[in-house]
């Protein structure tokens, strides 16, 4: 009962911190959610029994806010299979819903596919992994509403290109995690179509002001993640600081053709992020956590509807008793 009580605690004092929202800023393009680079990705079951040597299985759904408030529905399926103890692979697959003053709309995020190999595993000292991974853009990014005009970056489900992650993650203990991570455009076949002056004669939303990225040609991010924490088996808590930057200004389209520079899409973005966890079942074979992040420096422009006044993610898991399944 004192676990439940704690992780509820816990819970709401994180809900609490992020529903008073009002900077914006935080620009995940993904790679922060996969392998080394995940939140909590070196967390210990037991004395000498990470999460990462047990495949797994999550359902996690994210709340959050983005441009000129688009209220954003994010349920996401989650698997996690080790390899020979030295490794494992991470599949991530969201559903991505946005409502805004344009229309509301659906659809499959971007598919993510990751191997972890663990450099060094020791509970008492260092543990080191290291991550590779793609994300494999599932839509072109031109969805329209209803009447079949081109909706801005902020409704598409996905980002309209394939990109490369690698990541680096060293833990002290149970106590300190830090990570890097680069993410990286390989194939880009962005097709958003939005301009302002499709809905300049529409009554209702002739104010259509999003921020153009026709044909967007979006450019490389690099991360840092610094993460505190404090846990027993079967409950605990962390938190930290997340720096991301954006590596150059993106480019998008006009309707001559010109490629033309988005002036404000370069730069940084500083976000605080906080989990709290509970285990319970036989072995602890089952975890109930939630995320939430607050951004407090933003860039200028994000230009790839990434802009997130806030995120909230509970997420539940399960964990199969064996700790490898390949190999």
């Amino acid at each position: 009962m004192r676990y439940l009580q704690a992780f509820c605690l816990g819970a709401a004092m994180t809900l609490a911190s992020v529903s008073n929202a009002v900077a914006q800023g935080e620009s995940d393009p993904g790679f922060t959610q996969v392998g080394a680079m995940r939140w909590g990705t070196g967390a210990i079951i037991t004395e000498d029994e990470y999460e990462f040597q047990r495949a797994q299985f999550s359902v996690g759904h994210t709340f959050s806010m983005g441009e000129k408030d688009v209220k954003y529905h994010i349920p996401q399926l989650e698997v996690r299979v080790p390899v020979m103890e030295t490794g494992y692979f991470d599949v991530r697959l969201p559903i991505v819903s946005a409502s805004g003053d344009l229309f509301k709309k659906w659809g499959m995020g971007d598919l993510t596919v990751a191997y972890t190999h663990v450099i060094k595993a020791d509970p008492y000292a260092w543990t080191l992994q290291g991550t590779g991974g793609v994300m494999f853009g599932m839509t072109t990014a031109n969805g329209t509403d209803n009447a079949t005009r081109p909706l801005p970056m902020s409704y598409q489900s996905g980002l309209g290109s394939t990109d490369v992650m690698l990541g680096f993650s060293a833990q002290f203990k149970e106590y300190l995690n830090i990570a890097v991570g680069y993410q990286q455009p390989i194939f880009r076949y962005n097709e958003n179509d939005y301009f302002r002056s499709s809905y300049i004669n529409d009554p209702v939303y002739n104010n259509s002001d999003y921020v153009i990225s026709r044909k967007l040609y979006r450019n490389g991010d690099v991360m840092m993640r610094l993460e505190g924490r404090f846990a027993t088996n079967r409950v605990g808590f962390s938190a930290g600081p997340l720096a991301i930057y954006h590596l150059a200004n993106d480019l998008y389209q006009d309707r001559m053709g010109y490629w033309n520079e988005i002036q404000g899409t370069q730069g940084f973005t500083l976000s605080g992020v906080g989990n709290v966890f509970l285990r319970f079942g036989r072995y602890g074979s089952f975890k109930l956590d939630v995320t939430g992040s607050l951004p407090f420096i933003k860039r200028d422009i994000r230009a790839d509807g990434l802009e997130r006044q806030y995120t909230i993610m509970p997420r539940f898991t399960f964990f199969f008793n064996q700790r490898t399944l390949l190999f």
